[in-house]
């Protein structure tokens, strides 16, 4: 019997924040394990943020998606790589929550602390079997996997028009092997690393086509779950990785405020420069509008699905927008306050550089390339075919 979570969105804040000091600690040796330390994954655990995303049934927290967002942000302060695994699981858990309720119970039914990692791209070969598909192949950037008991593997399977169609496969841990291949210069410490698959039997329940995730709960005909679960999943439940570099950002504006308050240059107090005045003053209005955008979009989202409302295209199109411009105003600020940092930054043993890297690397993830999302926007405004899939 699954032990429910007495505790809301607020209290589940408060224990990310409480173990800000703890990550802070550990956040080098992190990153020279190069996946999260098992006393990070236990305090996480312990303190329920494993299961943010995991239906209520089977003993998860299930708060709102902007509610999860701080969370993650929270998290960040601490470790960048920390809150990235968490936000990857979470995210992951509410995937999994629109699958079939034949998959969603052999995740959690017999285990109500599994967490859920992904290799995305679709990759590997498949083959029919009675009842599903053999599946093997390499799947890449499989964030948290070492602690995973579960992953969700990206797949081209036969679409109901007999088409190659995306779909993500849930396959146990059991089955996956793991090639660490992991020695990267930023985000280390997530643990991204190659798993490996030959011949796991993947049942058809245990299968959700891509469009179905993309399209919401319309495309999957399912109005009658909970609010989090009819989300369309592109364009909402990525933002965790904006929230990721804008709780980076945060962290390094007190950083470096703290590291420059008190310094000196040639007699002349660093703080009476205005210039130094004005890189604090650009660099926290760009993370004040990164939380701004990402509140705005997802707290609109979540009152949609609430009230049982799609999320027109057009809105879907700004989404994608704010995700990649959001990471794009953190990188600027990070960019801002690495410089402002000076040589001091520079030091290993100065969180500074750390966040810098952490930020920058963060970028790099498809969903949030400005390119792609930005010209999504814009021929969505100018009515033409957004001519992506992930809308």
């Amino acid at each position: 019997m699954s032990t429910v979570l007495e505790i809301d969105g607020a209290s589940l804040l408060e224990s990310a924040n409480a173990l800000r000091v703890n990550l802070e600690k550990r956040a080098a040796d992190t990153e020279s394990l190069r996946r999260l330390p098992d006393d990070t994954v236990a305090e996480l655990k312990a303190a329920g943020l494993h299961r943010l995303g995991q239906p209520s049934q089977y003993g998860g927290a299930e708060p709102a998606l902007d509610e999860i967002i701080d969370i993650i942000t929270a998290l960040a302060r601490g470790c960048a790589a920390t809150a990235w695994v968490c936000g990857v699981w979470t995210d992951h858990a509410i995937l999994t929550g629109m699958f079939d309720p034949a998959a969603i119970d052999d995740v959690w039914g017999a285990n109500e602390n599994a967490t859920i990692s992904a290799g995305f791209l679709p990759s590997g070969t498949n083959e029919r079997g009675e009842g599903g598909w053999k599946l093997s192949g390499s799947w890449g950037f499989s964030s948290g996997c070492d602690h995973a008991d579960w992953l969700l593997l990206g797949s081209l399977l036969p679409g109901e028009d007999g088409r190659p169609t995306p779909s993500l496969c849930l396959v146990p841990r059991a089955e996956v092997s793991i090639d660490d291949n992991w020695h990267v210069m930023g985000m280390a410490g997530t643990g991204s690393k190659n798993v490996v698959v030959d011949g796991a039997f993947v049942p058809d329940h245990r299968i959700l086509p891509l469009p179905a995730a993309i399209g919401g709960w319309e495309a999957r005909g399912r109005p009658d779950v909970a609010p989090l679960y009819r989300l369309p999943h592109v364009t909402t439940v990525p933002f965790h990785f904006c929230a990721t570099s804008l709780g980076i950002a945060e962290a390094m504006l007190e950083d470096v405020v703290s590291g420059l308050t008190g310094r000196n240059s040639f007699g002349t107090a660093v703080t009476e420069f205005q210039t130094m005045q004005m890189h604090i003053a650009e660099a926290s209005a760009e993370i004040d509008c990164t939380r701004l955008l990402i509140k705005r979009d997802l707290s609109e989202a979540m009152e949609a699905m609430r009230d049982g409302r799609s999320l027109p295209l057009e809105t879907r199109a700004r989404n994608r927008r704010d995700q990649a411009y959001a990471s794009r105003l953190c990188r600027q600020a990070v960019d801002r306050l690495f410089g402002a940092a000076g040589s001091h930054g520079i030091f290993q043993s100065n969180a500074v550089q750390r966040r810098y890297r952490d930020v920058r690397a963060a970028a790099n993830h498809i969903v949030l390339n400005w390119d792609l999302a930005g010209t999504t926007y814009g021929r969505v405004v100018f009515g033409l075919d957004p001519k992506t899939p992930f809308i």
